[in-house]
Formats: C-alpha cells, sequence, structure tokens
C-alpha cells in the first residue's frame, strides 16, 4: 500500500517551470492534447520597447529542441508561438498591425504578394483589447495550417506552412525584431537572456 504514496505525491506536485520572467511561470512542456504531440519549450525572451516599456514575452515550443533558425524553418513538426501580453492594455490590432510591420522587414515583395490573403485574414483575427496576462497561441499544425488563438477565443485556421514560417521570421529571421530576442527564442546563451533593450523593429 506505502508504495502507492510516492505516485500520489508525483501527481499532486506542482508542474515544473523552466523559467520565469516578470513574475511569469513559463511551462517547459506542453502536454499533448487531442492530436498535437507533446512540446518542449525551445526558448523565451522578453520583449521591451524604447527600453522602458515591457510588451509581451515570446515564447517557442517545439516537438525537439533545435537552435538553427533553419532547421526550425524545414521542420514539419507541430510548432506553437506564445505571446503573453505584460501590457496593462493594448488594442488587438495594435499587436496584428505590429506583426505585420515586422513581417515586412522579413519576406520579399512576392513572398507578401503570394501571401495577402493569408495576411489580411490574420490581421482581422486580432480583434478588441488585450490586457496584461492575456495570450496569443500561434500553432502550426502539420497538413493543415496555422491556428490562431487569442485571448482564449479560436479564431480559425490559415492554409499551408509558409504562412506560419512567415510569422515566425518575426522572431528568428534575418531580420528579426530584435537579436538578443531572437538568440532566447533559439535557446542561445545570451549575455542577457532575458531583458531584451534594443532598438525596436515593430511586433
Amino acid at each position: 500500500m506505502w508504495l502507492k504514496w510516492p505516485l500520489l505525491l508525483l501527481l499532486l506536485a506542482p508542474p515544473a517551470w523552466s523559467l520565469t520572467i516578470k513574475g511569469v511561470d513559463i511551462p517547459d512542456v506542453l502536454p499533448a492534447r487531442d492530436s498535437r504531440p507533446e512540446l518542449v519549450l525551445n526558448g523565451a525572451a522578453l520583449r521591451t520597447q524604447y527600453l522602458l516599456v515591457n510588451t509581451y514575452i515570446g515564447q517557442l515550443y517545439l516537438e525537439q529542441p533545435m537552435q538553427s533558425a533553419e532547421a526550425i524553418f524545414a521542420d514539419d513538426g507541430h510548432k506553437r508561438m506564445v505571446f503573453h501580453v505584460l501590457m496593462k492594455r493594448i488594442s488587438a490590432r495594435r499587436v496584428a498591425n505590429a506583426l505585420y510591420e515586422a513581417l515586412q522587414l522579413n519576406i520579399t515583395k512576392e513572398e507578401q504578394q503570394a501571401l495577402e490573403a493569408e495576411i489580411n485574414t490574420m490581421i482581422s483575427m486580432f480583434e478588441g483589447r488585450m490586457k496584461a496576462g492575456d495570450t496569443g497561441e500561434i500553432d502550426y499544425i502539420p497538413g493543415l495550417g496555422t491556428r490562431v488563438r487569442i485571448s482564449g477565443k479560436d479564431k480559425g485556421i490559415i492554409p499551408g506552412k509558409a504562412f506560419f514560417n512567415a510569422l515566425l521570421s518575426v522572431w528568428i529571421g534575418e531580420n528579426p525584431i530584435n537579436r538578443t530576442f531572437k538568440e532566447g527564442i533559439l535557446g542561445l546563451e545570451v549575455s542577457e537572456p532575458i531583458e531584451v533593450a534594443e532598438q525596436d523593429q515593430g511586433a
């Protein structure tokens, strides 16, 4: 009978956290759910604008950790981008517009034209206002596309992989919103892995 106690204690134990940023616990594992396999935290970073304003915490989850942006873009597994809002209040459309502005720096004009419908659909999904503690989840589902969930509400699915990679390039592309932020998302060793304080490039 006593052998069951360790199992019971394990079940009652709080979840393990990989790190804490600005008081927000970042889980190191997202348990498997429905058709999605278990995802592990690849990296996380704090987005700070104008050296003063903490805007959000970005997190990237993959099936297997990877420290190469090229490998992540090429990988066909499930992925999840998460942004955890830190600002007291912000327009969801403002978030979408910032993503769009940063997106333009990472894709060619031809790619932008090819993804115009997908970009417009994404922008339309960001409605109302977001507040501190709200999250946005952008999932890549193999064979299906990009699922967007804002503040706990499913907003729909955008077909294809190209659009997800375009969005992800905002964080880990050739012209990311911030070099230190990119290194944090890739799980690399950086001198300031959490406090990102470089010139703003949107998103």
